[in-house]
């Protein structure tokens, strides 16, 4: 498969890059000497996640009478405005994960906003109903961490957070292995497959909550998988960078010293009032705590 950008045509990268797969091999090693995700009893982990995403705001729909059009569902290009909506949630995570967890959902912020009437869009983010669903300080408690959306009727399902526990016996430590296993959730073949598992990658804790020995697997698996770059270094921090040409760019930080994915980011392009601005990007940072909130 080629891609054509502009009139070129590019060819996808062939095999893996040595300096990407040189920092995740390196991640993989220092995952099992570092802090693990591995507690005693009454510990928690607490997980700290901040995401930050664009909300693109179109002024004739902000305008418009009928209730169910909205102003935010505009493109970048066809944007009048922007605005960037910060989210902090919390989560804790016992050392029995079959124990209760609990979430403590935080809330959302507009931060920053673009164009002449980022003001207004910014205003009209806060005014709707849906940018605070739930109020702040809400603690929810999740039974050996099922999710179950407060108010929702469905039944309860495993948390994004760890999405992979219920696979973990079933999961290759070889990275070949591996990586051939993550491919086929995807229903794909060659390089399709390696971009859906790439853009499946939007939860750092994901990977960081896998048992110490299949997440050095998994970072070994990524390194095996053509496409990723290197593109920034600085402390215990390396930047790799997954292009999908003319459409999706992934950015994936790892901290090197703990072995763990510190963020992901996703951006879609650039332009309109937002500029280069990121589309999203979540961080975590993993601590082991004593206690936890109860819910309230």
């Amino acid at each position: 498969m080629t891609a054509i950008v502009a009139g070129s045509v590019i060819a996808p990268p062939s095999a893996p890059d040595a300096a990407a797969a040189e920092v995740l091999e390196h991640a993989s090693v220092v995952t099992f000497g570092a802090q693990d995700t591995a507690l005693v009893a009454g510990q928690y982990l607490r997980i700290e996640t901040v995401g930050e995403h664009l909300q693109f705001w179109k002024a004739e729909w902000a305008d418009d009478d009928d209730e169910n059009t909205l102003s935010f569902n505009a493109s970048r290009e066809g944007s009048d405005a922007a605005v960037l909506v910060r989210d902090t949630r919390v989560l804790y995570i016992p050392a029995d994960r079959e124990g209760d967890w609990f979430y403590d959902w935080g809330h959302s912020e507009v931060v920053e906003s673009f164009g002449e009437r980022g003001p207004e869009a910014a205003r009209d983010w806060s005014a709707w109903p849906g940018s605070q669903v739930i109020e702040h300080g809400t603690i929810e408690t999740l039974p050996a961490g099922e999710y179950l959306a407060i108010g929702g009727d469905e039944p309860p399902m495993p948390y994004l957070a760890d999405r992979y526990r219920p696979f973990y016996a079933e999961m290759p430590r070889e990275p070949q292995e591996l990586l051939d296993w993550l491919r086929g959730q995807s229903g794909m073949t060659g390089e399709d497959a390696d971009r859906w598992l790439v853009a499946s990658l939007s939860d750092p804790s994901a990977i960081n909550l896998m048992p110490a020995d299949l997440r050095s697997a998994f970072f070994l698996a990524i390194a095996l998988i053509p496409g990723f770059e290197v593109v920034a270094e600085e402390g215990s921090t390396a930047t790799l960078r997954y292009v999908v040409p003319g459409h999706r760019t992934r950015t994936i930080a790892i901290d090197t010293v703990q072995g763990l994915v510190s963020s992901i980011s996703e951006n879609y392009g650039t332009g309109g009032p937002a500029g280069d601005t990121l589309d999203s990007t979540t961080t975590v940072r993993t601590t082991v705590v004593d206690s936890a909130p109860q819910e309230r």
